[in-house]
């Protein structure tokens, strides 16, 4: 049985149809896996520096102050690295021509 030049090219655009969709899902997963350590260790170090602050232990000025602006940075991290990894827009190369 002989392949038509057509069969051929639908064959040919069907293998990388599901080579991009791999790569796509290998994409995805690395981008969910890279977010959850980034929000992990965001959300870890939110929650360490408002152990911090609120200890009793705590009496010089100067470093209560700068526990928190850590407190206020990782709390602005958390809120935005989701913003970050999936709201903003994939930038695509452009298709040589």
């Amino acid at each position: 049985m002989a392949i038509s030049a057509v069969d051929w090219c639908n064959s040919s655009s069907a293998a990388t149809d599901m080579s991009d969709q791999k790569n796509s899902r290998s994409r995805r997963r690395s981008k969910l896996i890279g977010f959850i350590i980034a929000e992990a260790s965001a959300i870890g170090l939110l929650l360490l520096a408002g152990a911090l602050v609120m200890s009793s232990r705590l009496v010089d000025s100067a470093f209560v102050a700068a526990m928190n602006v850590v407190l206020i940075v990782a709390a602005a991290a958390v809120a935005a690295l989701p913003i970050f990894f999936f709201a903003l827009p994939a930038v695509l190369p452009r298709d040589r021509r």
